[in-house]
């Protein structure tokens, strides 16, 4: 199992045009399907939609990134 400090490594280097999102009952995911409205001069104010699947819900951040690192 990566650190922490490993996970978000990975997840800076790899995770472009990924979102850490949470929901109101404390659970995490890491999402690319979605839209949003690209930024002329980032960084600046976006609307963005994600489409989050049921299986993608973990019930912590560290779970939400180990679940996007082996996807």
């Amino acid at each position: 199992m990566l650190s922490m400090r490993e996970l978000i490594g990975r997840f800076e280097e790899d995770g472009i045009g990924c979102a850490l999102v949470s929901d109101d009952a404390d659970n995490w995911a890491v999402v690319s399907d979605g839209m949003q409205n690209v930024p002329d001069d980032p960084p600046q104010d976006i609307h963005a939609t994600f489409f989050i699947s049921e299986a993608e819900w973990k019930p912590s951040i560290r779970e939400a990134l180990e679940a996007w690192l082996h996807a």
